[in-house]
């Protein structure tokens, strides 16, 4: 009986073949590494609620990383029918007509960041060729003891503890998690790649991924006692929109030696 393999390994096994075959074929694209690192943007301000959010800890599994030929023409349509936004919101960037085109690189392996840290976390070396980069796919996947040997996610992909305190005095301290059913498609990096020495810097903007929460529905507020955000909460729905909105990641190249 043959084995049978997973998608995820068997989608590992056509990108790296793809690289190859660029390579290979004569296309005049060259095989290059370079580093993938992670930062944060920090929430400034209230969000549209008026809650100013206080992190005490962030952490997320980061991982796979893919990078695609194909551009992201983006729409301001919802990716899908969300009952909140009946009760107010934004609309959320979302790739419009995207189709990843050939795969150009890859960092496979997973690792815990901590996007309170001051600098950026270096993920490791992306293996690569040479060409015009137009996307990104980023894997957020559930942390193991391999990624996560200090347990700061407890399995989760992402993991928040903090505090909220509203315009009107209400004060809420928090923990949320979030764990993703599939890789965010279609992020912006547009980038003709040679042989130039640099690094791509993945920018996590906060006031993207907690800009659209309503703490109040949490539970009554409370400044000493942590609450988890209830799994069917306006909370726990605008937290996980807000980390599967494309628009909060910046993928930028940073030219020069990794310091």
């Amino acid at each position: 009986m043959k084995p049978i393999l997973s998608s995820s390994t068997r989608r590992q096994c056509v990108l790296a073949l793809s690289l190859a075959l660029l390579c290979a074929c004569g296309t005049g694209q060259q095989r290059r590494t370079f580093p993938v690192e992670v930062a944060a943007q920090p929430m400034t301000g209230a969000n549209e609620w008026g809650w100013t959010v206080t992190p005490e800890s962030l952490h997320v599994s980061v991982g796979p990383v893919r990078f695609f030929e194909g551009r992201v023409l983006l729409s301001e349509r919802r990716p899908r029918f969300d009952w909140y936004a009946l009760i107010g919101g934004t609309a959320w960037a979302h790739p419009g007509h995207y189709v990843a085109g050939d795969a150009l690189g890859e960092l496979l392996t997973p690792k815990t960041v901590d996007l309170l840290a001051t600098e950026p976390t270096v993920l490791g070396e992306a293996s690569a060729v040479t060409g015009s980069y137009g996307s990104m796919e980023l894997t957020l996947s559930r942390a193991t003891s391999a990624s996560d040997a200090e347990g700061k996610l407890q399995g989760h992909a992402v993991r928040l503890r903090g505090s909220a305190t509203h315009t009107d005095g209400r004060q809420v301290r928090f923990e949320a998690t979030v764990d993703l059913s599939k890789p965010i498609e279609g992020i912006r990096f547009e980038r003709e790649l040679e042989l130039e020495p640099g690094r791509v810097r993945i920018t996590v903007d906060l006031a993207k991924w907690l800009g659209r929460i309503d703490f109040g529905t949490v539970g009554a507020p409370n400044a000493e006692e942590v609450r988890p955000f209830p799994a069917d909460s306006q909370a726990q729905n605008a937290w996980e929109r807000g980390v599967e909105d494309t628009s909060a990641y910046t993928v930028t190249w940073k030219e020069g030696a990794t310091q």
